[in-house]
């Protein structure tokens, strides 16, 4: 009878090792994978000097046996973070306004969070040369959920001169799903370097110049 209860009791610590050391090791694997990416839609954004949004342009390009394909360039920054996401598999979710720190500063808590990442079975619908990545993104809402969300926070000059110093905060989404456990759901957070000039090409809810016509071309844009 003893020999019996040992023998479930060491089974017992066995099954309950393999599931701490099965959620660690998934847990390391998906923040790593994660990370990542973060890191990848900062430089996106960096890149293209803040948030913009843009339709891109289809072409044909020839390959070197001598085959055709489109190629797809010139999109917003919104557009090459959602096709950056959905090449990488990315499907976490979570709330953009949980723990958001005590900041005095309103705009450090202003997130906006994309909600349709998956929305077409095709990232790309094409309309003549026009490349079309639909994006859906709102002023984040308390209890919904969203692929990823980001932030605009001036420093320095008066925003409104389209002078102002930012940097922009961006929010991704790992979790842990193990057997009985409901998945648990964690955030990575990161911001960009400072951009003295952000683009005037920035989405309406950042745009804080007057200035009309075409934006201005820039490396990167």
């Amino acid at each position: 009878m003893k020999q019996s209860i040992a023998q479930v009791w060491i089974s017992a610590l066995v099954i309950t090792f393999m599931l701490i050391f099965s959620g660690y090791l998934a847990v390391t694997i998906s923040y790593a994978s994660t990370v990542k990416l973060k890191n990848g839609v900062l430089a996106i954004i960096e890149k293209r000097y803040g948030v913009t949004t843009r339709k891109g342009i289809a072409k044909k390009s020839k390959l070197t046996d001598n085959s055709e394909k489109t190629v797809y360039t010139g999109f917003g920054t919104l557009e090459s973070i959602s096709l950056y996401l959905r090449g990488n598999a990315y499907k976490n979710m979570g709330s953009c306004l949980e723990g958001r720190g005590d900041s005095k500063n309103a705009a450090e808590n202003e997130w906006y969070g994309v909600y349709d990442l998956y929305k077409n079975v095709t990232p790309v619908r094409v309309e003549s040369n026009t490349a079309v990545v639909e994006v859906n993104y709102e002023k984040a809402k308390t209890g919904k959920k969203y692929y990823y969300c980001f932030a605009k926070v001036h420093e320095g000059k008066d925003p409104k001169k389209g002078k102002a110093e930012a940097y922009y905060k961006v929010r991704l989404f790992y979790q842990l799903e193990l057997p009985i456990i409901n998945a648990l759901t964690f955030t990575i957070d990161g911001k960009t370097n400072m951009i003295a000039r952000p683009s005037f090409c920035e989405i309406n809810d950042f745009k804080k110049s007057n200035i009309d016509g075409e934006c201005p071309k820039r490396d990167g844009e």
